[in-house]
């Protein structure tokens, strides 16, 4: 009986989470010479099957919306008076309560001298023609202690968040205050987290919160990393490990978004000619055994500690 209340104990205190098993298969090909370094994407939940992508520092200040089914541009979205000195991610999701926009972080390593950092927000547009001029609706500057990002993700609340680029150390993350927004100072960001992993690439280059919030998924040169997010805590889970999916190599893969329903996400990389994935969740193992358990069990090695010292 007191094995099993500890198990038991073990199990509230330090809880689990099912694996995820996703299933990738090519959805298109991106052919179009003006998409040649995507370094962002995020889903339209306006438009089905639209996806907004942009190129590196190499382009103007253009978004581009394609068919994720056929891999054609449907639309040159030109955002006015805005400058892409490194555009590194884009971001969906909420504002002015039921609207939805586009976040774009231009905070590559190219814009970095202390207080060059610009974060972008524009509304989403009605309709998707082939040629578009929108207008800024917001801008954040702010600065910080990294020297290079390319993760800005956006929760259902319209918070954002960054994840620095490091190698060989652990990428910083950190939140963006909403009383950022048009500023007219530099907001200096604090609070910032280390990601419990680091590899010996420049990493990581890509990410997205789920639309119901409740998942996370990051990209790097090798990997693909999954948290479950049940709290809305996404500091205290990028701080914790990760659960590592099977990823499709990808020759320089920088960027990953959520498909709107959840069922879930898309990956592009840079380069031309290059394919759109789609990871479809499975479920069930796919192997044939039951879903497996995962615990953190750094919180399990606590818990049986103190229940010996008693």
């Amino acid at each position: 009986m007191f094995l099993y209340i500890v198990y038991f104990g073990v199990f509230v205190v330090c809880g689990g989470t099912t694996r995820p098993y996703f299933k990738v298969k090519q959805l298109s090909v991106v052919t179009d010479p003006l998409i040649t370094e995507v370094s962002g994407i995020a889903a339209s939940r306006a438009h089905t099957d639209i996806l907004y992508v942009h190129n590196d520092s190499g382009d103007g200040p253009f978004i581009y919306a394609i068919n994720a089914i056929t891999g054609e541009v449907q639309s040159k979205i030109s955002i006015n008076k805005a400058i892409n000195n490194d555009w590194e991610d884009i971001a969906y999701g909420v504002c002015h309560g039921q609207e939805y926009c586009l976040f774009i972080g231009d905070f590559g390593g190219n814009t970095w001298n202390g207080s060059r950092d610009v974060i972008y927000r524009v509304r989403e547009p009605a309709v998707i023609n082939q040629t578009l001029t929108v207008d800024i609706d917001a801008t954040i500057h702010f600065s910080w202690t990294e020297h290079n990002c390319e993760i800005i993700m956006v929760d259902p609340k319209g918070d954002i968040y960054i994840v620095s680029k490091n190698t060989g150390v652990p990428a910083k993350a950190v939140h963006v205050p909403s009383s950022a927004w048009n500023n007219p100072d530099i907001t200096n960001l604090t609070g910032l987290v280390s990601m419990s992993f680091h590899t010996e690439h420049p990493d990581p280059t890509g990410g997205d919160i789920s639309p119901n919030g409740t998942e996370m998924v990051i990209i790097s040169v090798d990997n693909l990393y999954y948290w479950n997010v049940t709290d809305g805590d996404y500091l205290s889970a990028l701080a914790s490990d990760p659960i590592n999916l099977k990823y499709k190599d990808e020759p320089k893969g920088e960027a990953v978004c959520w498909k709107p329903d959840g069922s879930g996400f898309y990956t592009l990389s840079e380069g031309l000619n290059q394919p759109i994935y789609y990871y479809e969740r499975l479920t069930g193992d796919p192997t044939g055994s039951s879903n497996r358990i995962i615990v953190d069990f750094t919180c399990v090695m606590t818990v049986l500690l103190s229940v010996a010292m008693i």
